[in-house]
């Protein structure tokens, strides 16, 4: 989404402390859902997916590589 660039705070802020709810299908992929007073049209809450992924470090240990796979904003009841 375009305007999703605006809200980059935002983002990281449903990352740090939104309601989290992990995928039934795949135990290392999380749904971040945080509720926002300030987004654009109806939107009330801005949702990021998560995968929660290792990668081996120099050390041959497993160092954590999580990233966002997508995140929208949406209108939640």
């Amino acid at each position: 989404h375009p305007e999703m660039i605006r809200y980059e705070e935002h983002l990281k802020e449903t990352v740090a402390s939104g309601q989290r709810r992990q995928d039934s299908l795949n135990p290392q992929k999380y749904r971040y859902a945080k509720a926002f007073a300030d987004l654009p049209v109806d939107n009330t809450h801005i949702v990021a997916i998560v995968l929660f992924r290792f990668r081996q470090g120099d050390d041959g240990k497993p160092l954590p590589n999580n990233y966002i796979v997508t995140a929208y904003m949406k209108e939640l009841g």
